[in-house]
């Protein structure tokens, strides 16, 4: 339990500090993610590791979020659920890399990365965890509080990919591993068991930081109704609507660009004769824009209808495939960072946003942790499916050229998923009295 006072009605609503915390534990979380593509050469020179063999680790990583989601879900949903997760996800996730520098066997590695940091990830990134805790303590601001929470991910290529990639060239890549599970171990666990709480009612407080007294209505909930009012879904109830299994068909075929083409990136680059400076540059321009573009989706979010502007993203995105293939040199690259950021920056907060706004607080932590392992199947395996690519043809071309597709795919598939209407048995909560 966090000291009398941390939880307070001050000036500050609590759910900032919540939104905060989430959003530097997403960074923890993402290091060893924004990073990876660093160690593929120096691990190979090192052990003599394929990319397809150090890529499966991110396959088995997958997997491993895959399975434990629908454990965390419903955890999420529970009293100190999620500040447990959170802080157990620090633990393992600072133990888990810091081991990492020491492994000289593969099996090894798929343990650490695959299995325990996977763990970790699922418990900390804007996945299921985070996002539904800021979806209970946030519904008129939601969007863009999902938003913040999702930049953490990014902040982790702004500051420590560059970071690793000095460790690395100075000091080798096991002291990167080392440097990054300690960082990490630092910043989620002191701050998710200090701030963490799963509700507002939980600490006597009102989603958005509103008071009783403003049940009234605001502009901003008279002229989107359907911010005014929000239905507690079931599990079973969501699972008989079009609606969800076509916001799943969407975010499982995308999900194959999303989860094979970050990882790649870097060895894709350099493979076109970019030097690693110059990749790892644009990499990080490509976190810096994506911070900015994610705040606009976010914002966006609360005032259109979330699945036109996922459907958007996921078209720039199959635009961002292109580039990729089509560009083998030169300043053109750098359509490369803009596209994706814009493309991109919109999978994270309108997802999230989208779950929340379709089926409400109530069940959320159980019907995103049920139903993500569906989504996440074919990213699993598209880390493994890029390096296979490349090991066989020399190049990442028809890799990516299928990933562009899958973008159309599931933008197809968003443009569909209309909003459900409330089951007839369900309570319409205020938004600023839930």
């Amino acid at each position: 339990m966090a000291p009398v006072g941390i939880v307070s009605r001050g000036r500050v609503f609590h759910g900032w500090y919540i939104v905060a915390v989430a959003a530097i534990t997403g960074a923890a979380s993402g290091i060893a993610i924004y990073s990876f593509g660093l160690f593929f050469n120096p691990m190979h020179d090192s052990l003599g590791w394929s990319r397809t063999a150090i890529s499966l680790a991110l396959t088995i990583r997958i997997l491993t979020g895959m399975f434990i989601s629908p454990v965390y879900g419903p955890i999420v949903d529970r009293k100190r659920g999620a500040m447990i997760l959170m802080v157990g996800g620090g633990v393992v996730l600072g133990v888990t890399l810091v081991l990492t520098s020491q492994v000289t066997q593969i099996w090894q590695f798929y343990l650490l990365i695959g299995v325990a940091y996977g763990m970790s990830v699922a418990a900390l990134s804007p996945q299921v965890v985070t996002p539904t805790v800021i979806a209970k303590w946030f519904i008129r601001m939601r969007g863009r509080a999902i938003a913040i929470v999702s930049l953490g991910h990014n902040a982790a290529a702004i500051f420590f990919v560059p970071l690793t990639a000095f460790i690395i060239v100075n000091f080798g890549w096991r002291n990167a591993w080392f440097f990054l599970g300690i960082v990490g171990f630092i910043l989620v666990v002191p701050l998710s068991a200090l701030f963490v709480r799963r509700t507002p009612e939980d600490v006597g407080l009102l989603p958005d930081g509103r008071e009783p007294s403003d049940s009234s209505g605001t502009p901003e909930l008279n002229a989107r109704p359907d911010l005014a009012t929000e239905h507690d879904w079931t599990l079973r109830e969501a699972a008989r609507t079009p609606a969800l299994w076509l916001i799943v068909v969407g975010f499982t075929i995308s999900g194959a660009g999303l989860g094979g083409f970050m990882p790649h990136v870097i060895p894709a680059l350099t493979d076109k004769g970019y030097s690693t400076v110059v990749a790892t540059a644009l990499l990080t321009l490509f976190s810096i824009l994506i911070v900015m573009t994610k705040m606009i989706w976010g914002i966006l979010g609360e005032r259109v209808q979330v699945r036109y502007l996922i459907a958007v993203s996921y078209f720039v995105a199959t635009a961002t495939m292109l580039v990729m293939v089509l560009v083998d040199s030169g300043p053109l690259i750098l359509l490369f960072p803009v596209f994706y950021a814009v493309g991109g920056g919109g999978y994270a907060p309108l997802s999230s946003l989208m779950w929340a706004n379709y089926f409400g607080r109530g069940s959320l932590g159980t019907i995103r942790g049920v139903f993500l392992p569906a989504t996440q199947i074919l990213g699993a395996f598209s880390p493994v499916f890029a390096g296979y690519v490349f090991d066989v043809n020399g190049n990442y071309d028809t890799a990516f050229l299928v990933f562009g597709f899958c973008f159309a795919v599931g933008a197809v598939a968003m443009l569909l998923a209309k909003r459900p209407s409330a089951p007839s048995r369900g309570v319409a909560h205020p938004a600023v009295v839930v």
